[in-house]
């Protein structure tokens, strides 16, 4: 049902279903009902085939959410799950595993694994179904990944899921709703896919800021009238900051609310 209803609702179904219901009722003798139908079939079209609307749309969307900074990861502690969302794939043998995935399926893949080479502990979770393909797409994710050198100790797939809802239910059947997890996905599915992990029972609250990364956790703190901010210590910048990283030294500085320093 889910598959059925996201395909009717797509630009070209909906075009045609509005012709089609305006067609019946012009045949039922219902004319002003059926002009009224292709009026709006019309400034449908019009919408959905004028560049600037599709385009603010979208951005709508993906500027609800940056890539992850460096910086950022640098500073996350514990040990972190980043799970790759399935896209598309090739079946043919006679192609490289690399080559086997779509283009968006092979960007978030390398996503995944630059974030987790800046995150020691980082498992990455690789998730997608066959579908009608004989191989499920976390094997093809995890076939590439073995080529460009991750260790298998430190993958793990996800290979049942068919849409974003069921992988969002079996990561937390799999590894329960705590602790640090990325998600990595196209900008524009990102609210979508936050969206359905919380409603699946994955408590934390993604906020993604840019900008000097003491400043903007002092920034969010307020915003959020935060009790108080746990950091992460990691000597990184001189004799001054050999106790805490640059940026919890700042904080502690700083900050409106307690700072408590984990190792």
């Amino acid at each position: 049902m889910r598959e059925f209803l996201s395909l009717i609702i797509m630009p070209v179904p909906v075009s045609f279903l509005l012709f089609l219901a305006a067609f019946i009722l012009y045949k039922l003798k219902r004319k002003r009902t059926a002009r009224v139908l292709i009026w709006i079939l019309g400034l449908w079209i019009l919408i959905i085939t004028t560049l600037p609307v599709p385009k603010w749309l979208a951005k709508s969307l993906e500027d609800q959410y940056h890539q992850v900074s460096e910086t950022l990861l640098t500073e996350l502690s514990g040990p972190c799950n980043i799970i790759v969302l399935g896209n598309s794939h090739s079946d043919d043998k006679n192609l490289s595993p690399n080559n086997q995935l779509s283009t968006i399926a092979l960007g978030r893949l390398i996503e995944g694994i630059r974030i987790q080479r800046l995150v020691p502990e980082s498992k990455l979770v690789l998730s997608g179904y066959g579908g009608r393909s004989e191989l499920p797409q976390a094997l093809v994710l995890y076939r590439t990944a073995i080529m460009l050198g991750i260790d298998s100790a430190s993958m793990s797939m996800l290979p049942l899921p068919v849409n974003t809802w069921m992988e969002a239910k079996e990561y937390v059947k799999k590894f329960g709703n705590q602790g640090n997890l990325i998600l990595v996905t196209n900008s524009i599915d990102m609210p979508r896919a936050v969206m359905l992990f919380k409603k699946a029972g994955v408590n934390a609250r993604v906020v993604i800021e840019t900008g000097s990364p003491a400043e903007m956790i002092i920034v969010v703190a307020k915003r959020e009238s935060a009790a108080m901010i746990i950091a992460a210590s990691h000597g990184k910048h001189g004799a001054k900051k050999f106790a805490f990283g640059s940026a919890t030294a700042r904080l502690i500085e700083h900050s409106p609310v307690p700072v408590l320093v984990v190792k």
